[in-house]
């Protein structure tokens, strides 16, 4: 199991971390919790829609191992979903720090089936679940509390999100919430079905249980100190819910699109699935449904293993391109490696759009997408857009693209003192990249990590107590400097993560499949034997059927042969 996965779970900058050679000390798996004392965690914030922010808190590494060790024995740790498999959601997957591959279709299979019963679909959520969450009320079955609060500066109300840690306790209390809705329901006699994907709540019911349903869920998160977040509540019906969830049906309908036009013996065939992507986004309303689908399209086994190779690149394939990374950024993990590689690719074509994306997306306050830019920035090589964006990336408080900087020694002296001047604890992710980089920090190494690395809670330490919790620190830091053990990534050792990573995505969703019978679908049209063979490589890949009849273009040898002015499908 590999802790980067805990560390942070699900959120793509785990592959830019290399927790796992960090050097803990020997006796870690039973870690004495009095050598460790509250600590800060860093802030790290993530895009959440449009223009919204979501805050991960990134806790001290060794308090966070000495929890994971003491907390790792708990009932279904490493498969949440057995808490409550009859309502929860979530599935996760510990090796693949994600969530289970084929779960959301099943539940959106249940989902419909539902909607044609009931009249309605509720779907509400808990406001600021996370920070709000009493570590007192949490069923700990006989565990220290404070290796769970120590990450946090010793608060009980509130778990740091963005760690597997904080993930499992939040679904535990979320199933003690859940057992009481199901008790409510039957003393009230309310027929309704309902299942929850971590804080959001998903109630099947007619329209006359509506707000009976409303009232038990309001009155049972009180008992948690907790409230109904009343911005959210939506009311579906099975034609809104079919409209809304066509994503999936969407990116089936691309490759098989673009596996109908590739032409096996050639080596000019056209970049249909940009242009696919481009065509299908502007039916797709939700912002969010949108980025999914750009993202997952280019996890799948379908890109991955496509040998760019046997296409040619037109020019607008370069501004199709643009316009989808920049929608999307996280895209770039996924696809830059491979244009990279591509003979026929012209990176240079790209540079400008770097240069001017990269400077706007460090005046954002998105810090996971600078590292996504930065990344494919150094993938391209286009170091020369690094070398202007000191100042804009020291403001940026992105301790971890500000630990690349000084990695590559792209600061010059007067940045690198003035990031000297920051000693305060919940600078302790870039200060720690500031010692390892700095000859001069070295040369008196404990004082330095006395000054930027130890928690304030134990610096000025005076009883023998605190003196044993600021030497487990002490020690552990020095370790690891001496060591030279970054807690970053080389880029292309990020590569090689980001590529076992889908590897095993892969070899899941293979794993999941295997056995279902392949269903028979009825199509119309004149390739019929072409098309099937498309059918079972999208069944292997989509985790389903092709639902509707590939529309085919009909399309001579001379007309494949001319370059489409614009790009844009029909």
């Amino acid at each position: 199991m590999k802790l980067n996965n805990l560390y942070n779970f699900k959120n793509p900058v785990k592959h830019f971390l290399d927790i796992d050679s960090i050097k803990l000390p020997d006796d870690i798996s039973s870690f004495d919790i009095n050598k460790l004392c509250w600590v800060a965690p860093i802030n790290f914030r993530v895009n959440k829609n449009e223009d919204n922010y979501r805050t991960l808190k990134m806790p001290n590494i060794l308090n966070f191992v000495a929890a994971f060790e003491h907390f790792k024995d708990l009932p279904d740790f490493n498969t949440i979903q057995n808490l409550d498999p009859t309502h929860k959601r979530l599935a996760t997957n510990v090796a693949t720090g994600d969530f289970v591959i084929g779960e959301y279709d099943r539940q959106l299979e249940k989902d419909f089936e539902n909607l044609c019963v009931y009249d309605n679909l509720l779907r509400v959520d808990i406001k600021e679940y996370y920070g709000r969450i009493y570590t007192h009320l949490i069923e700990f079955h006989g565990h220290e509390e404070r290796y769970l609060s120590n990450q946090n500066l010793g608060k009980t109300n509130g778990l740091i999100m963005g760690n597997y840690l904080s993930l499992y306790f939040a679904e535990t209390t979320l199933m003690e919430i859940s057992k009481l809705i199901e008790i409510e329901f039957t003393r009230s006699g309310i027929n309704c079905e309902f299942s929850y994907f971590s804080d959001d709540f998903y109630f099947f019911c007619n329209r006359s249980d509506i707000e009976k349903v409303v009232k038990i869920f309001d009155k049972i998160l009180e008992k948690y100190e907790l409230e109904r977040n009343d911005s959210k509540k939506e009311i579906w019906t099975y034609e809104d819910f079919n409209n809304y969830n066509l994503v999936a049906r969407y990116w089936k309908k691309v490759i098989a699109h673009c596996n109908i036009k590739f032409k096996e013996g050639r080596e000019d065939n056209k970049l249909y699935i940009i242009n696919q992507i481009v065509y299908r986004l502007s039916n797709l309303e939700d912002g969010k449904l949108k980025k999914v689908f750009i993202n997952n399209l280019f996890k799948t086994k379908y890109f991955r293993e496509l040998d760019l190779e046997k296409f040619k690149v037109k020019n607008y394939d370069y501004h199709q391109l643009c316009f989808i990374l920049k929608y999307s950024p996280e895209a770039l993990l996924y696809v830059v490696d491979k244009l990279n590689a591509m003979s026929s690719f012209d990176n240079k074509k790209l540079l400008k759009f770097f240069k001017v994306r990269y400077t706007e997306v460090l005046q954002s306050q998105f810090n996971e997408e600078q590292l996504y830019f930065y990344y494919a920035i150094k993938i391209f090589g286009f170091t020369e857009i690094l070398n202007d964006t000191q100042e804009v990336v020291l403001d940026s408080n992105n301790q971890l693209l500000i630990s690349y900087y000084l990695k590559d020694g792209i600061f010059r002296s007067e940045q690198t003192e003035k990031l000297k001047e920051i000693d305060d604890e919940q600078h302790w992710f870039q200060n720690y990249h500031l010692i390892l980089y700095s000859t001069d920090l070295q040369a008196d190494l404990e004082a330095s990590i006395e000054k930027y690395l130890i928690p304030k809670k134990v610096k000025n330490a005076i009883k023998a107590s605190d003196v044993i919790k600021k030497q487990a620190y002490m020690d552990f830091y020095k370790e690891n400097i001496n060591l030279k053990n970054p807690i970053i990534r080389d880029i292309s050792d990020v590569n090689i993560e980001i590529k076992e990573y889908l590897a095993l995505r892969i070899e899941e969703s293979e794993a999941e499949f295997e056995d279902e019978e392949v269903e028979d679908e009825e199509v119309e049209d004149e390739e019929v034997e072409e098309v099937e063979e498309v059918e079972e490589e999208v069944e292997d890949e989509v985790e389903d059927e092709v639902e509707d009849e590939v529309e085919e273009d009909d399309e001579d040898e001379e007309t494949d042969n001319e370059e489409d002015e614009t790009g844009y499908a029909d």
